[in-house]
């Protein structure tokens, strides 16, 4: 065997949307089997953090994402990502991805995953749609980054009936990169919005993206029930703020895994929420308040497995919460390199 290093360049050229989300698909089948395992007492965790002081007085945090993905795959791996620094401009965190033949250790690949990570990251966020959204006209998204201009990548071709694209930036110089990287597509309008009520209102999906960083709750996006159409669907990929009311009572509630956010209870501890500002939190501390049935919850397996039908029957908002998994990386790369990777 022998280790292969593939430069971030060579990935560019590799990386194609659909193809991740056939990715993405595929490994939520293995995973339904069982064959995965991830960090935490529960197997699910997103990934053990470090943080440790700068001499500028910033702190440097890292997160390490270990796990293994059988079936096709039958992969270790471990993402390793870092500095991510408070209000550092894009750019500044570097993710590294290492596969690992399961039985010897022996690494099969190390190379750099950024580029896979914004991939993977759209890509399920698109396969959340496939399974979730029948018809899309209007599209709202809050963010403008890469993992949009993906996702935008996906949706025109997964729903060529989508007719206009609303998007909100933290800069209008970000907002019209993003719509310039289409704009030899005629058929669809884009429009920068100033406004989160404009982004929401008639759209069938919202992606909310927009980052971590926020100094309270009161700064992350707040989305109101009253902006949300009938059976909309809102991807949250980052921070973000509902109404409890909302939540408990009428929104349809989804996560990519939910063990996954079980673990986060246990790293940061009862409220979640106010420490880790995900959706996925919010979902957990409700449920550890008694205010909510872990079984009014749906996640991606349950879909898959036919359960819980009756949650999805009806034209209430969805909300899906999206974190981030290794078995997502190991999947996209593999499939991205498998051809290149030689196993004994």
């Amino acid at each position: 065997m022998e280790t292969k290093y593939i430069s971030e360049c060579e990935i560019k050229k590799r990386l194609d949307i659909n193809k991740c989300v056939d990715s993405i698909e595929n490994m939520y089948k293995v995973m339904s089997t069982g064959a995965y395992t991830m960090g935490g007492s529960n197997a699910n965790s997103h990934g053990m953090r470090i943080s440790f002081a700068r001499d500028d007085k910033q702190k440097n945090t890292y997160i390490a994402m270990p796990g293994w993905l059988g079936g096709e795959y039958n992969l270790a791996g471990l993402k390793w990502h870092g500095p991510n620094l408070r209000g550092a401009v894009e750019g500044t965190t570097t993710y590294t991805l290492i596969l690992n033949e399961p039985n010897t250790g022996f690494p099969l690949a190390i190379l750099p995953a950024n580029d896979i990570t914004t991939y993977r990251t759209a890509a399920l966020s698109l396969y959340a749609a496939k399974l979730l959204k029948k018809d899309v006209y209007e599209l709202g998204l809050i963010g403008a980054g890469r993992i949009h201009t993906a996702f935008i990548q996906g949706i025109l071709q997964i729903y060529p009936s989508v007719k206009k694209i609303k998007v909100k930036g933290k800069s209008e110089l970000g907002v019209a990169k993003l719509i310039s990287e289409f704009k030899n597509d005629t058929s669809v309008k884009f429009l920068a919005v100033d406004s989160i009520e404009e982004v929401v209102k008639n759209s069938d999906i919202i992606s909310i993206n927009p980052g971590f960083e926020f100094d309270t709750l009161a700064d992350m996006p707040i989305i109101r029930s009253k902006w949300l159409k009938e059976n909309s669907l809102t991807i949250c990929l980052s921070f973000v703020k509902f109404s409890d009311d909302f939540l408990i009572n009428e929104a349809i509630k989804i996560a990519d895994n939910y063990a996954m956010y079980e673990s986060y209870l246990e790293e940061f501890g009862y409220p979640v929420y106010p420490k880790f500002s995900s959706l996925g939190s919010r979902f957990i501390d409700l449920v550890k308040e008694k205010r909510c049935a872990k079984d009014e919850i749906i996640d991606i397996f349950d879909i898959l497995a036919g359960r819980k039908k009756e949650l999805l029957q009806t034209n209430k908002p969805m909300v899906f919460s999206s974190g981030g998994m290794i078995c997502e990386d190991i999947a996209v790369a593999y499939d991205l390199l498998k051809c290149d990777m030689v196993r004994k």
